[in-house]
């Protein structure tokens, strides 16, 4: 929450992932929302995590970190220094 308020008070644009990787490796960009103050308010008080967790690697196979990329660049993400 900290992390997620503090970035946001900065300008940047932060965006949670739910369920980690699981989705972003079968190219689903639908399953992410935008983390402002209000949606991390209290979280701290809340056991948990607010976006879900998974198991999935997506190191694991080249296929699978490639269709992250390409979910990742159609949400707008990518390396701000563009290598």
């Amino acid at each position: 929450g900290a992390a997620a308020t503090t970035a946001a008070r900065g300008g940047a644009r932060v965006i949670g992932i739910h369920d980690g990787f699981k989705w972003l490796m079968e190219g689903d960009a639908s399953h992410v929302r935008e983390l402002d103050e209000d949606a991390v308010a209290g979280i701290h008080l809340r056991g948990g995590s607010i976006l879900g967790t998974s198991r999935a690697n997506p190191t694991k196979k080249p296929e699978h970190l490639a269709k992250c990329v390409e979910t990742l660049a159609r949400l707008g993400i990518g390396d701000p220094y563009g290598a």
